[in-house]
């Protein structure tokens, strides 16, 4: 499960973006939903709710690389 505040990649159909996690929801049928949130650039978004499914950790950037 994602935390509040974490910051996530919302990748859907008709969107992608970074943000963090405002809210989560969790239905009677164990389906989870996320509020994420978006601010920077001089803006600042409520949050739209996603599907849980549409919601993902970035993956730390590896210094290593050469």
């Amino acid at each position: 499960m994602l935390e509040l505040n974490q910051t996530v990649i919302v990748i859907t159909d008709k969107v992608a973006y970074e943000g963090y996690i405002m809210a989560r929801a969790t239905g009677e049928d164990g389906a989870s939903a996320y509020r994420i949130g978006v601010e920077g650039a001089g803006f600042e978004q409520q949050g739209q709710w996603h599907k849980a499914t549409d919601v993902f950790v970035p993956e730390p950037l590896k210094e290593d690389v050469i």
